[in-house]
């Protein structure tokens, strides 16, 4: 995932960017499909990354695979994200509190989805395989000075385990 990123208050402004996930998780919930890709495996609010919401993977399964669907920031759309920089631009405590975090709203650009995990209609299938095409973010608060482009695949097998417990 590459593209242009912009955070000025992090001194990032940088025209050649990349992601470099090493994270891929997805959680299913109803028929509703949460996509994490992020650099390193720490918590969200440690790293940088991208979540991805996807209302309804039934759909897409049966009538969008292959097709570019559109980004939206509106909360009804099929597809919607938020790219964080967490990492990059450490906020809050114990890093300098007055940062607000550095999150970014999709609010245009497409994904095409190759294969979807839908275990409803297909539970054996846990291939997760997406292209970015020209999403672009912004914050609503700064869009001059917090926006991004992104561009890129990602692609990684959906495997059940033990719910997550992120305090001892």
């Amino acid at each position: 995932l590459t593209g242009s990123v912009r955070a000025v208050e992090c001194g990032i402004d940088d025209d050649a960017y990349s992601l470099e996930p090493s994270f891929f998780g997805g959680e299913v919930t109803g028929g509703w499909l949460n996509i994490r890709v992020q650099r390193g495996s720490d918590l969200e609010q440690h790293a940088d990354g991208l979540a991805i919401h996807v209302r309804d993977v039934n759909e897409v399964k049966q009538n969008r695979l292959g097709l570019p669907i559109p980004v939206e920031a509106d909360h009804l759309a099929l597809v919607q994200m938020s790219f964080y920089l967490n990492e990059a631009c450490p906020s809050g405590f114990p890093s300098d509190h007055r940062l607000p975090p550095v999150v970014m709203e999709a609010v245009g650009g497409q994904i095409r989805f190759d294969s979807i995990y839908a275990p409803d209609l297909e539970p054996g299938d846990t291939l997760v395989e997406a292209e970015l095409l020209n999403v672009t973010f912004t914050d609503r608060d700064d869009p001059e000075g917090r926006a991004a482009t992104l561009s890129g695949t990602f692609s990684f097998f959906q495997q059940r385990g033990a719910p997550a417990q992120r305090f001892p």
